[in-house]
Parts: structure tokens; sequence; C-alpha cells
């Protein structure tokens, strides 16, 4: 009878131990993000200290929020594949690259958008009028180049231009620098000769003489559309419920409070990044028309059927709720 009672504690015992560890969230929980005022939603959250705040109200006062800042899409995924980041941001692009390699088993999906911007490609070469002009002797940097947002955008471009065919036409022109180094190497005029990027960086290349915008992402997908989201595996998701929704509670407080406050936002980012287009810069983007920080996912669905068209994707979403995990189903997406 008494070693009954010992089998049945000892049973007991084991029982309990994957629920204890099903309940446990992640103690230190791991964000990064990439540059540019597109990130303002995230770099708030990382200054106001919001992110704590929310997991402090959801009882999870020990857990330790750690940020980090990459240079594109690829190690963000790379990264979220390892287990050593939860919450990767970035283009469209590379996030849809990652959602489609692991359906059925880490399950990635978009927690919300950053921002709608419009991408420029601009060029200092005074040959260059379009981008049928390109030639051989072209270099055009792109963070992440090859999997990046801007990628697809030329690769839009091209597929208008020159026919479906011709879609990875500017491939070999193609180098691959984040967008600080890329505007460094554009502006010093030795290799560079285009410069496929996003605000500020776009802004403070055309202010050199000479340098001309010779493409606007807008055009290609018919107005405002999300540059920048947020993703994370259904897996985290799944296992750390209280960190997600303090995360997603966190990202919403600093959406509402840019949009009602730019000056403030823009005086923080400015403080956060260095940024040389100063306070007032910052408070013009945020107040250019073309420029959205909203959470609302802007023609992520007719990026997503391109890249399945030319194959970069194998999987073909339905909808844009296929792409985003339910918390954001309720607005009005596409």
């Amino acid at each position: 009878m008494r070693t009954m009672k010992l089998l049945l504690l000892l049973a007991a015992a084991v029982a309990a131990v994957p629920m204890s560890a099903a309940a446990a969230e992640v103690s230190e929980f791991r964000i990064a993000q990439q540059f540019g005022i597109g990130y303002l939603p995230l770099t708030l959250m990382k200054a106001n200290g919001l992110v704590e705040k929310h997991l402090k109200t959801a009882g999870l006062v020990d857990t330790k929020v750690v940020w980090s800042v990459l240079g594109s899409g690829q190690p963000m995924n790379d990264a979220l594949l390892s287990g050593s980041l939860h919450i990767a941001s970035g283009g469209t692009a590379p996030f849809l690259i990652l959602w489609d390699r692991t359906r059925g088993t880490l399950n990635v999906k978009a927690v919300a958008a950053l921002s709608s911007m419009p991408m420029y490609l601009v060029t200092n070469n005074p040959n260059v009028k379009s981008i049928r002009d390109f030639t051989d002797n072209d270099r055009i940097s792109m963070a992440g180049a090859g999997q990046s947002i801007q990628t697809i955008m030329l690769q839009m471009a091209a597929a208008k231009e020159f026919g479906d065919a011709n879609y990875n036409k500017f491939s070999t022109l193609y180098r691959n620098l984040s967008h600080p180094d890329g505007l460094a190497a554009f502006l010093s005029g030795k290799e560079i000769t285009a410069y496929f990027s996003s605000p500020p960086f776009q802004y403070q290349a055309l202010e050199k003489p000479g340098v001309r915008r010779i493409l606007n992402s807008y055009d290609l997908s018919g107005g405002p559309a999300s540059f920048l989201v947020t993703w994370a595996t259904g897996k985290f998701r799944d296992e750390n419920p209280k960190t997600y929704r303090a995360f997603f509670n966190a990202y919403k407080e600093a959406t509402e409070y840019i949009n009602a406050n730019k000056l403030a936002a823009a005086k923080i980012y400015v403080a956060e990044t260095k940024d040389k287009s100063g306070v007032e810069g910052i408070v013009k983007m945020l107040y250019d028309p073309e420029i959205r920080i909203t959470m609302t996912p802007e023609q992520t669905l007719p990026i997503a059927d391109f890249m399945t068209k030319t194959g970069t994707l194998k999987s073909k979403a339905s909808s844009w709720k296929d792409l985003y995990f339910p918390e954001l189903h309720n607005l009005p997406g596409s």
C-alpha cells in the first residue's frame, strides 16, 4: 500500500512538470528593431519603458526586456528561428518569407503594422531618368538586398516595365548595405549610383545636389502601403500569452501617443537615435500625408500575391488575416 502511494505521488509530480513548464513565461523578453523613423513606435516603447509597464500590469514584474538593433530582415529571421529573438521587425517582404517557411511548424505571423511610408529610389547618375536607364555599371544599395521590401518593389517595377518574366532584371546590381551605410556609400559618389531606402534616409539623400527621385513605391502599391511590421512565432504567442499581450498593449499605447503628440514623439526619437534630421525634420515627416504611424495593415495582400506569382512564396494567402495574429483582425486591414 505504501509503495502504491509513493508511485501515485511520483506520477502526480511527473504529470505536474509539463503543466508548470507550460504556465511559465519567458524571464527575458527579446525584441529587435532596425534603423529609421518607421520604427518610431518601438523606439518610444523602449524609451518610455512601455513594455515593462504592461508586463507589470500582467503580473510579470521580474521579466527583463532586452532590446537590440539589427540591420535588415534576414538576421531578424535567423534570430527568430534560433530562439534568440521573440519579436522581429522589418519590411513586409522578409516577414512574408518567414510566414511562408514556417506554416505548420513555428507558425510565424505578424503582430501588427508599424508604419505606412513611401520608399524612394533615388540616383546620382545623370544618365538615369527611370529604371529603364540602368546599365551594368550602376549599383543599387538596399538594406537586405534580395529579400527586402525594397527588393520586392523594384521587382514589381521591373515586371511592370519589362514584363513579368523580367521581374528580377536588376538583381546583379544590388548591394546589400544597411540604410545608414548605404546612405554614406551613396553620398560618397564612389560606387553606389542608386539608393532605395526609406524615411528619413531618402530625404537626407535628396538634399545633395544632383540627386533625384526616379521611383516612389506608392506608385506601385496604388497608395499608402505597410512598409514595416513586427512578427513573432505562433509558438511564442501560445506559450507566453501574458508577455505577448503586454507587448501588444504597449504597441497600441505607443502608436496612439505618437499620433496625438507628434512633437514630443519626435523629440524622443531624436534623443534616442541622434538622427541628423533633427526634431523639426522628424515632425515634418510625421505630418507628411504620405506617412502614417499605424498598426493597421495596408496593401499587404497585393505584395504577398506578387511574391507568390514570382515563386518567392510557395503559399498563397486568401486574406490579410491569414498573415496576422487575431488581435488585429478587428481593424480594416488590406
